[in-house]
Formats: C-alpha cells, sequence, structure tokens
C-alpha cells in the first residue's frame, strides 16, 4: 500500500505545471460542489422531515376531531369518505384506520384483501394518553421510513385514529435539487477550467521563456537572458535570475583565473607528492628527483631546469634542457644566451643552512603564478631535503640501537648463564646435605614431635631445592645450548602446564636439520618464555598454542591464547609502557634481531602474537625432521 502511494506521488511530482493547476482548479470546483450538494441534501432531509411529522400531526388531529361522531355513530360511509379526502389532499399518506376504544379496527384505507396487524396497533401504546394528545413514532417498513401519529378521540373514550406517512415526496424533492445542483456544479466547473486554461497559458509562456534560459545556462551558456515584461511574481523573478546569471558570468570569469592557479598548484603538490613517497630511501629520492625535474620543465614549458642540492654531505645536480642553456645555468648568468629567454634563481634553505638551489630558464618573462609556484615549490623541495637528512639519520641511530641492544642481550644471557651454573652446582649441593642430615638425625631422636617436625623440615628443603631448580632452569635451560630451540621450549612446555595447569600446543613446520643462531634461539626462546609467564599472570587461559615455521631461510611465530585479552593500543600508550616491560621487551627482542612484532587482542576474545621475517643463516645441525607436541 505504502509503494503504491509512493508511485502516486512521483507520479504527480512529474506532472506539468499547467495540468496541476487545471487540476487544482477542477478539484476545487467538485469539492465545493460535492460539499455544497450533501450540505444542502442534509438540511433538505431535515426540515422536510420536521414538515412531514408536522403535517402528519395536523392530519391525525384533524381526522380525530372530525371522526369523532362518526365513530360514535358507526357512519362507516361517513368515515370513509373522510379518509378518502385526506388521500386526495396528502399522496404521501401510507396509511390510515380507526380504533374504537377496544382497539378493533372500524375501517382503514390498506384495502379489503389487507388486515391490519396487531403490532402496528399496538405500535407506541406505553405511554399515559391522560399526559398528551397524540403519539408519533417512525420505523422502517418494506415501503421505506413511515411516520406514524397515533391521536386520541375524545382521550381514547371513543377510540384512536392511526396516520402513517411515508417519505417518497421528500426523496422525490432531494433528487431534483441534487440533479440541479450537479449540473450547475459541472457548468461551474467548466467554465472555472476554461478561465484557469487561458491564465495557465499566459503563466506558462513566461515559465518556458525560464526554462529555455536555465536549460542554456546548465550548459554553460551564460549568454543569454530571461524577457519577461510582465510586473507579476514571475516577471520579479526573471528579473532576479538574470542578475543570478549576471553575477554567474562574473564568477565564472574569477575562477577561471582561480583555476590556472589551482592547476599550478595541483602540479605542485604532484611534484612534492611523488618526492614525499620516496623520501625515506635515499636511492629512490634522488631518482625520482631527476624525474621531478623533468615535469617541472614539461608543466611550466621551460627551456631548461636545474637543481642542485646538498645531501647528507654529497652534492647532487639534475638538469634537463635545451643544450644552449646547460651552460647559461650552470654559470647562472642573468640574461641567457637566447635574447627572449631569462634565468631565475631560487634558494634551497632550511631554518639552519643553504641545502641547493633551482635555476630556472624561461623562454619568456615569467608571470606572477609561475614565480609563486617555483618558490613554493623550493619551500617544500626544502622540507623534504631535510626530512631525508633527519630520517637518514635516525636510521643510521636505529641501526647503531640495535647493535647496542643486542650486546646487552648477549651480556646478559652470559651473566644467566653464569649464575644458572652456580645456582644448580652450589645451592642445590647445600640444600641436598641438609635434607641427609635432618634425615640421620631424624633417626637418633625417638620423640613422635620432633619426627614431625623433622619430616617437615625435610619436606621443605625438598621443595626449595626443587624451586631452585626451576628457577636455574628458567634462567638458562640446559637443553637450549645442548638440543637447540625445539626441545628447550618442549621442556619448557610441559614444566608451565605441570605448574600452572594451562594446556600448550606446540606445532613445528619446516625444521629439516637445520639449527639456528644462538641469538635467533634465544630470542625467541624468551619471548616464548615471557609470552606463557603474562599468560599465567593475567590471561586466566585454559589453553595456549604455539606454532613455529621455517621456510626459505625465514623463521616466523605465532602464539595463541583462549584468555581474557587485553586493549592493544591502552596497554602499548607510550604513558604507561614502563608498567608493561615485558611486551616491549619482547618487541625489541624480535626487532633487534631483523623479525617483525604484533599483537592482536580485544578483551573476551584472546590474545595473538605474531613475529615474522627473521632471518636466518643455513646452518645444519642434528635435528628431528618435525616436531609437533602438546603438553
Amino acid at each position: 500500500m505504502m509503494s503504491k502511494e509512493m508511485t502516486l506521488l512521483n507520479k504527480l511530482r512529474n506532472v506539468s505545471v499547467k495540468v496541476k493547476i487545471l487540476g487544482i482548479t477542477l478539484g476545487l470546483v467538485l469539492l465545493m460542489g460535492i460539499t455544497s450538494i450533501f450540505i444542502v441534501r442534509e438540511l433538505l432531509v431535515i426540515k422536510l422531515t420536521e414538515d412531514l411529522e408536522r403535517r402528519a400531526l395536523s392530519i391525525a388531529s384533524d381526522l380525530s376531531s372530525r371522526g369523532t361522531d362518526f365513530t360514535i355513530l358507526q357512519d362507516i360511509y361517513s368515515l370513509d369518505k373522510l379518509i378518502k379526502e385526506m388521500e386526495r389532499n396528502n399522496p404521501d399518506i401510507e396509511y390510515i384506520f380507526f380504533l374504537d376504544h377496544q382497539d378493533h379496527v372500524i375501517i382503514h384505507n390498506l384495502g379489503k384483501e389487507y388486515e391490519v396487524s396487531l403490532q402496528l396497533i399496538q405500535l407506541n401504546r406505553d405511554t399515559d394518553w391522560f399526559e398528551q394528545s397524540y403519539q408519533l413514532h417512525t420505523f422502517i417498513s418494506e415501503n421505506g421510513v413511515i411516520h406514524d401519529v397515533l391521536s386520541p378521540m375524545l382521550e381514547g373514550d371513543v377510540g384512536f385514529v392511526r396516520v402513517g406517512l411515508n417519505e417518497n415526496q421528500i426523496a422525490e424533492t432531494i433528487n431534483e435539487l441534487t440533479f440541479i445542483l450537479i449540473i450547475s456544479t459541472t457548468l461551474i466547473g467548466i467554465v472555472g477550467v476554461i478561465i484557469a486554461y487561458l491564465l495557465t497559458r499566459i503563466m506558462y509562456r513566461d515559465l518556458t521563456k525560464l526554462i529555455q534560459v536555465s536549460n542554456e545556462v546548465g550548459k554553460g551558456n551564460l549568454n543569454f537572458s530571461v524577457a519577461i515584461e510582465s510586473n507579476d511574481e514571475i516577471g520579479l523573478l526573471g528579473r532576479e535570475f538574470n542578475t543570478m546569471i549576471q553575477h554567474l558570468k562574473e564568477k565564472n570569469d574569477e575562477n577561471l583565473r582561480y583555476l590556472d592557479q589551482l592547476k599550478m598548484r595541483n602540479n605542485e603538490l604532484a611534484l612534492l607528492n611523488q618526492l614525499s613517497v620516496t623520501a625515506l630511501d635515499a636511492s629512490s629520492f634522488k631518482r625520482h628527483l631527476n624525474q621531478t625535474v623533468t615535469q617541472l620543465k614539461e608543466e611550466l614549458q621551460l627551456l631548461s631546469c636545474f637543481i642542485e642540492i646538498q645531501l647528507s654531505g654529497e652534492k647532487l645536480e639534475f638538469i634537463q634542457g635545451e643544450t644552449a642553456c646547460l651552460t647559461c645555468l650552470q654559470a647562472t648568468s642573468v640574461n641567457c644566451q637566447r635574447s627572449k629567454s631569462k634565468h631565475k634563481t631560487f634558494p634551497l634553505k632550511t631554518m639552519q643552512r643553504g641545502v641547493g638551489k633551482i635555476v630556472i630558464c624561461f623562454k619568456e618573462e615569467p608571470n606572477g603564478i609561475q614565480l609563486r609556484f617555483i618558490n613554493s615549490f623550493a619551500r617544500q623541495l626544502s622540507i623534504i631535503i631535510e626530512n631525508v637528512e633527519l630520517w637518514q639519520e635516525l636510521k643510521y641511530k636505529e641501526e647503531l640501537r640495535l647493535k647496542l641492544l643486542d650486546k646487552v642481550i648477549t651480556a646478559q644471557e652470559e651473566e644467566r648463564r653464569r649464575i644458572a651454573r652456580e645456582l644448580h652446582d652450589e645451592t642445590s649441593q647445600s640444600l641436598t646435605s641438609i635434607t641427609l642430615g635432618l634425615s640421620m638425625l631424624e633417626e637418633v631422636e625417638t620423640a613422635e614431635e620432633k619426627r614431625s617436625k623433622l619430616l617437615e623440615l625435610k619436606e621443605i628443603a625438598e621443595k626449595t631445592m626443587a624451586e631452585v631448580h626451576y628457577i636455574s632452569w628458567s634462567l638458562r635451560p640446559s637443553a637450549l645450548d645442548d638440543y637447540g630451540l625445539l626441545p628447550a621450549i618442549k621442556m619448557y612446555a610441559n614444566d608451565f602446564s605441570k605448574k600452572y595447569g594451562v594446556e600448550v600446543d606446540i606445532q613445528v613446520i619446516g625444521f629439516e636439520q637445520v639449527r639456528l643462531p644462538s641469538t635467533v634461539e634465544v630470542t625467541i626462546y624468551r619471548v616464548i618464555q615471557e609470552a606463557l609467564t603474562n599468560v599465567a599472570r593475567y590471561a586466566e587461559a585454559e589453553s595456549v598454542s604455539i606454532i613455529i615455521k621455517q621456510a626459505r631461510n625465514q623463521v616466523s611465530l605465532i602464539i595463541e591464547d583462549d584468555g581474557i585479552g587485553f586493549d592493544v593500543a591502552k596497554i602499548l600508550d607510550k604513558k604507561i609502557a614502563k608498567e608493561h616491560l615485558g611486551l616491549k621487551g619482547m618487541q625489541e627482542r624480535i626487532e633487534s634481531i631483523g623479525g617483525h612484532f604484533f599483537i592482536e587482542s580485544n578483551p573476551g576474545f584472546g590474545t595473538s602474537i605474531y613475529v615474522n621475517n627473521i632471518e636466518i643463516g643455513g646452518e645444519l645441525a642434528a635435528h628431528e625432521n618435525h616436531v609437533s607436541g602438546r603438553s
């Protein structure tokens, strides 16, 4: 239903103004005509019905007063004559009949073959006759609406007269009047449509002119104007439209001037964008700068263009143009050998120092737009050169930092190896001696209480020894040096699962007799160790999956858990990075060996750590072809 209404509205929107005006006129005429007919009919029904009821009361009263004597005398002939007289004078009488005081029908006008029904005789007889002189009642019969009046004769002691009038004459009168109103409305509507059509033609002629001029303006032709002589609203609209066209013409001329400037600016941005994209790579920057010189010459239609820059102490020169201008450009003379050409020099400088220059050979004296373009290009090129130098410096410092970090990690691992050896060889032996001594003391003592205490001491000592072994192994597992990365990870995962009750699944792919460099093995091992430690502390996970893959001399690592997860952006924010040094340490370790480190996590969806692009050598060692384990 809604779609049909929308379709109808769309069709109405597409109808011409002429049809809309004619439709509105015709609609108003029809609405007024229909409304008038409806109101007149209702008023006539009310008035004629009231008149009919008054006549019914008058007829019944007249019959009761004139027929009283005839009823007493049982003069049927006179009563019949009286009824026929009333029927002649009132053609809308449906029935008349006289009743005696015992409600027996004396005479009626319904015909010999028809008997008055008891229901009609008893109709509306519940009211006390001493309170009023008649009874009026309206009901619907087979012949239509009947207005029934019951009038007593001598307060009902003699009898009653019942008269019924139909509404046939009312219906005929209303139908005749309705027909006259319809004819009148139709004639008025035709006259109104004709008048509206004539007025619409006059108005539509001016609208057609506006439409034609609008189409020309829409095509970009601003040399037209609207010729409307009327002083009505359409004429005012036409004059305002002419004013708008004049303003558009002025703006169009202004836009054309700005368009040339924007075109120059766009060319400048295109050239600068090409350079800025390659600003992080010195070799690419040099190559694209040479292309930029060529494009600059073509865009500005120059004879020659020469750019000289100082990049990190290196002097670079780029030149494009006619051979006859090369000597002039390098000499930076004011006047070229070509009489109509001019040279202009634009310096390249940063806040601290000059970084080069741009020397241009114009075909003719340059205009303001060209000069602004070259000056703006020179400023932006100076900034790009400075950014290239800063990036090279930053890259150098980053390489230096990674080397220093590698040295720090190496020294750290050596220290951990030494501490692990000392804890294993010395502390463990001391704790073992304590345990043996306590065992011997237990055999000497006989008191039950001392025996219990000694057992507790023994248990504590053994637990301490086990913890020292675990700490020693965590600091530097011997399996990492003896057997390599994969067995060490598996052993650590087994111990981790036993201690924390978290299932660890390890999948190793592609390590076919490949032993990783020691630095890579230690780094990967420490990253896995730190990741599992974080799982135990914060993740509340039930299982962890570790996938290590080696392909084409590159190692990748994926660590996933089904824990509670966290907001990565918030955790790694610089302001709170000190509280999460473990994650930063993992990232720096991976980056120190040339890999890429990425964390993906959301609250309630676990955490995934991705490590890739770790380059390795081809060192071979006896190793398993494929390792897969579940702890």
